[in-house]
């Protein structure tokens, strides 16, 4: 079955199916929660049956396991939670009985009718000419792939960081008298807690990890120069005077081209889509003879 066809059903049959399921079975998950209703015993397991057994039969019309299951395995697993076979076989069959009864009424004959489905066909056939010359054409090699890596490394690369402390006060007497009390032996956080003005002061001064270019300078130079566990001198920015430490270092580090490879190609592929899609789109222009009546156009 065409790929686009196949998607347009199954999006009517799980419409038909949902629109039960909210109107009639809204308690159904809550009633049979825990209890799954396609459970087999493992004699049924074993049995595999070919995909032209008939499933349902319903006046001159049948469908057979090989379609249902063609439609079953298409449906989205989030839905599968909300439905269960026989739920999605009798939208199967409901949707053939509306289509014969609209058949009977001689609905396929109608203008608006065949107006829409020209205009679906035109669309149907536009996606599947950009499925066969785009979307299945145009890939990204892995010389291309390795070229953007290598132009590209710095946003590939995570910057040194430190695990940073912190201690905000507001004048540089009391900051320089912190200093001595930690010093001394002090606890670092929980002098934070009672004295620190900063954001951090209810994590004991925690400011988690900082990376390189993401701090003001002034607190940057100190606090990547610092030894592990060494205390900062009083620190003057326009927020206050800081008292800064560091418990923990993290080197630069530069993702791999495995690590990046699949996001890379991500990044690449549609601008070679749309590239290709203008390609086309320019060639067929080329081909064709164009006249526009600009009067009329405006």
């Amino acid at each position: 079955m065409n790929k686009s066809m196949n998607i347009f059903r199954i999006s009517t049959v799980l419409t038909l199916c949902l629109l039960v399921f909210l109107i009639f079975n809204f308690s159904f998950i809550f009633a049979d929660e825990g209890t799954s209703t396609t459970e087999t015993n493992p004699e049924d397991a074993e049995t595999i049956l070919p995909p032209e057994t008939i499933l349902a039969s319903f006046g001159n019309q049948t469908i057979t396991l090989g379609e249902f299951n063609q439609i079953w395995e298409e449906v989205p697993e989030e839905y599968k939670l909300q439905l269960d076979k026989s739920m999605v076989l009798d939208q199967m069959i409901s949707e053939k009985l509306l289509i014969q009864e609209a058949i009977n009424m001689g609905l396929e004959k109608d203008n608006d009718v065949l107006e829409q489905i020209e205009k679906i066909t035109e669309q149907i056939l536009v996606q599947v000419l950009i499925e066969k010359e785009i979307l299945d054409k145009v890939k990204v090699n892995d010389e291309e792939v390795l070229e953007y890596y290598e132009q590209s490394k710095d946003s590939f690369t995570e910057k040194e960081q430190v695990h940073l402390y912190n201690i905000l006060v507001e004048t540089e007497e009391e900051a320089q008298d912190i200093l001595e009390q930690l010093i001394a032996g002090a606890n670092f956080s929980e002098i934070a807690i009672e004295k620190s003005i900063g954001p951090s002061a209810a994590q004991g001064g925690d400011l988690e990890y900082i990376a390189k270019g993401t701090i003001i300078p002034e607190i940057e130079e100190v606090i990547f120069a610092l030894e592990l566990e060494e205390l900062s001198k009083v620190v003057k920015t326009d927020f206050g005077f800081h008292i800064l430490k560091i418990t923990e270092k993290k080197p630069e580090t530069v993702k791999t081209f495995e690590e990046v490879k699949e996001e890379i190609i991500q990044t690449l592929l549609p601008t070679k889509q749309k590239e290709a899609f203008d390609n086309l789109l320019e060639e067929l222009k080329g081909k064709a003879e164009i006249e526009i009546n600009e009067e009329a156009l405006r």
